[in-house]
């Protein structure tokens, strides 16, 4: 009786219920309530009262003696094989009824069913003391997956898709979210958390998954390695990641106790619904979630929204202004043609790395090419297969992108150094009427600026445009030949003007003016005096 009295102490203490007390002791529900009420009109704690002799204990409760029974062989001997009965329950597909078969096949005349189930039972109450876990508001947020998958069918080919369904709970309020998507993977999972710290309207201190692979990559007993994404997404809302323990259920028990109840209430009014899409099954379960939050909880006359408004809502931390992005990691060697390739598109990186190894992070939106802890270069993602992204700082070998950019940069340096220069370029430009054929040329044309100077190049070019020669081969034979030399500004700094520079040149077989004013005699006579 000793024992039982202790056994009813630690029952109560935990949090067990009159009913499931008396029928775990096999004793009314009456004689339990009495020894409650006297644990309670004691004043003294459980652990007082557990450390009490069996005569004080007897005293304290008023109990003049305790009737004691002799135990039987039988019973002496089934109490010798519980503690190895209950080992193996935790084996998986061991059940108590298989554990009661091989009892009676080794003990013909031992107890029977209703005994033996009983004395496991209280063995496992007596070995198994729980005890109360607070929960702070803000706090933690758990996170799990449902066992129990919904379906999507496909309008166009009837395909039925399973998804899988994310729950997420405020443990002081009870607060609950839940979400289909398409799988456990870690975007999934970061997607649910956002999705649930939005519905929250704010930031929780830590995030409390189970041993999920998508959020830890290696459990521990002292602390667990974190998946490097998911620990990236926590460190953007700024929260920790705790993992429950492994094989500690009572750790994540509200978040199963949650998913329990998404059983009876949302999977209940969405049975028998047809869903042709992800959005519109989550649609129908936020509706459904918010009939579940805004009903009164089991024994309580609030809901589980009424208690996270008024004692949760306000403590926890503000979300960030843009939410998380997923980045990829890839690594790849840098080619001889200074380019990595990412799902068949080519980014271009600085010539100084060619044939090092380069980490690729991208997102949706941007591609950051690292080389160790140093930023090289960054990109636009960009899909289109076998095109090529490139930037001019890179200096690429052999490369001079699209020539009509490039055709501009040389117009704006030609009208830079003179509008006679930039005119005839834009000829050449008219003339060789193929861009990369008039990008040649015209940086050509430029180049020699080094060799011969700004005012001759300039008179060259005015020299070539009244001869009507359009090319680098024009610009230069003027040059080499100095040509130009009458197109040199004069001493006042005064270019002459292209009339007054065109001289006829003197010859005999050259004809004037004179000769064309002159009779068919005279002509006859010049040219014989001319033989």
């Amino acid at each position: 009786m000793y024992t039982k009295l202790k056994n009813i102490l630690r029952c109560h203490a935990s949090g067990m219920g009159i009913k499931e007390t008396a029928l775990t002791f096999h004793i009314s529900r009456n004689t339990v309530r009495k020894y409650v009420r006297m644990f309670i009109s004691s004043g003294k704690s459980t652990e007082q009262l557990l450390a009490l002799s069996e005569e004080h204990l007897r005293e304290l409760l008023g109990i003049k003696e305790f009737r004691e029974r002799e135990v039987s062989q039988r019973r002496m001997e089934l109490e010798a094989l519980i503690p190895e009965y209950v080992a193996r329950l935790s084996r998986k597909g061991m059940t108590v009824r298989k554990l009661f078969n091989e009892y009676r096949e080794e003990h013909p005349d031992g107890l029977q069913e209703t005994t033996f189930k009983l004395a496991i039972r209280q063995y496992q109450v007596h070995s198994k003391v729980v005890g109360h876990v607070e929960h702070y508001a803000a706090d933690q947020m758990y996170i799990d997956f449902a066992g129990d998958k919904l379906e999507v069918v496909d309008e166009v080919t009837g395909e039925i898709k399973k998804a899988e369904v994310f729950v997420a709970i405020l443990p002081f309020s009870h607060y609950t979210y839940c979400e289909a998507v398409w799988s456990q993977k870690k975007e999934d999972l970061i997607k649910g958390c956002q999705n649930a710290f939005e519905y929250f309207e704010g930031v929780t201190a830590a995030i409390v998954p189970d041993n999920l692979k998508a959020a830890v990559a290696r459990s521990d007993r002292n602390e667990p390695v974190i998946n490097e994404e998911f620990a990236a997404f926590a460190e953007h809302y700024g929260c920790a990641v705790y993992p429950a323990r492994v094989r500690h259920p009572k750790d994540k028990a509200l978040v199963e106790n949650a998913v329990k109840l998404l059983y009876r209430s949302v999977y209940i009014d969405i049975e028998g619904m047809v869903f042709s899409s992800l959005e519109t099954l989550n649609a129908t379960l936020h509706i459904s979630l918010h009939d579940f939050n805004t009903k009164p909880m089991a024994g309580r006359d609030m809901s589980r929204k009424d208690m996270f408004i008024k004692g949760e809502r306000d403590f926890l931390r503000p979300l960030p202004e843009r939410r998380f992005v997923m980045k990829e990691r890839k690594l790849m060697t840098v080619g001889k043609n200074c380019y990595v390739s990412l799902f068949k598109h080519h980014y271009s990186v600085p010539r100084e790395y060619v044939g090092k190894r380069v980490a690729l992070l991208f997102d949706a939106d941007r591609v950051e090419i690292y080389c160790g802890l140093n930023l090289v270069t960054t990109h636009d993602r960009c899909d289109i297969p076998y095109a090529y992204s490139w930037k001019k700082e890179h200096n690429l070998p052999g490369h001079y992108g699209p020539y009509d950019k490039d055709l501009q940069e040389l117009f704006d340096k030609a009208a830079q150094l003179d509008n006679i220069v930039y005119t005839y370029l834009l000829e050449v430009d008219r003339t060789m009427q193929y861009p990369p054929k008039s990008f040649s040329s015209c940086r050509g044309i430029l180049s020699l600026e080094k060799k011969y100077g700004p005012d001759r190049l300039i008179a060259a070019c005015a020299c070539a445009t009244q001869k009507s020669e359009y090319g680098y081969q024009a610009v230069r034979q003027v040059l080499e030949q100095g040509d130009d030399a009458d197109f040199l500004p004069d001493e006042d700094g005064n270019a002459q003007s292209c009339c007054e520079q065109i001289k006829t040149p003197v010859h005999k077989n050259i004809r004037g003016r004179e000769y064309y004013g002159q009779t068919n005699d005279q002509k006859k006579e010049k040219n014989y005096g001319n033989k």
